[in-house]
């Protein structure tokens, strides 16, 4: 009936993946595990299902300096991906996350940043992921059966979590993890990015009125 059928997304929601290499990771990874180790030890008490953070503070540490220049080249390459405008960025905290065997993290978004990342240091569940929930807030309502789950009608996306790959993504992306089903810890680190200066110079209005007069009808 139709000479051209065309879906056209709109809107997207990305998540950029940044994978290291083998040679690079590993070394990294059983440096930064013994720091992690270092400072939960002794380990308080959990509660069912619960997991173990540090402080947020990681990125001021010597011990995990090594890992900073990936994350500010991931944080550089999204930037100018997205062609925003902006004189700098900082990490505003950075913290493990380190999950025993068959505990979660429930759904949670990261406040008052504008990038948040997660870094990968052991995993050890072959089909170990983190969940991306979809964000908007009306496709719930109605739901009808669908004959196979794809990306285009289902509700959450399992992104695989493997070692020595880091994920940026808005931090206003709600996720989770599914239970830790290996054998032993997984241990990740997370962190948050946000432009210093933002009240100063970026958050002002976009629109520009004539001096004097009266505010354009319109903002950009």
């Amino acid at each position: 009936m139709f000479e051209n059928t065309t879906a056209v997304p709109l809107f997207p929601t990305l998540v950029w993946l940044h994978e290291l290499a083998a040679d690079r990771y590993r070394p990294m990874n059983d440096r930064l595990a013994k720091e992690i180790d270092a400072i939960i030890t002794p380990r308080p008490p959990l509660l069912p299902g619960g997991n173990w953070q540090t402080e947020q503070d990681l990125h001021e540490r010597e011990g995990f300096a090594e890992l900073l220049p990936y994350i500010h080249q991931a944080t550089t390459g999204v930037l100018e991906f997205l062609e925003i405008e902006y004189e700098s960025f900082d990490i505003t905290g950075c913290w493990a996350n380190v999950n025993p065997e068959g505990t979660p993290h429930t759904a949670h978004s990261h406040a008052n940043n504008y990038l948040s990342g997660v870094y990968y240091v052991r995993t050890p569940a072959e089909n170990d992921s983190i969940s991306f929930h979809d964000p908007r807030p009306q496709p719930g309502i109605i739901s009808p059966k669908v004959r196979q789950r794809n990306r285009h009608n289902t509700l959450l996306v399992n992104v695989p979590a493997k070692e020595g790959r880091l994920l940026l993504f808005p931090s206003w992306f709600e996720h989770s993890v599914v239970r830790n089903s290996g054998k032993g810890d997984r241990i990740s680190i997370s962190f948050n990015i946000m432009f210093p200066a933002f009240s100063e110079r970026m958050s002002r209005p976009k629109w520009q009125g004539i001096s004097g007069g009266t505010k354009p009808a319109r903002e950009a």
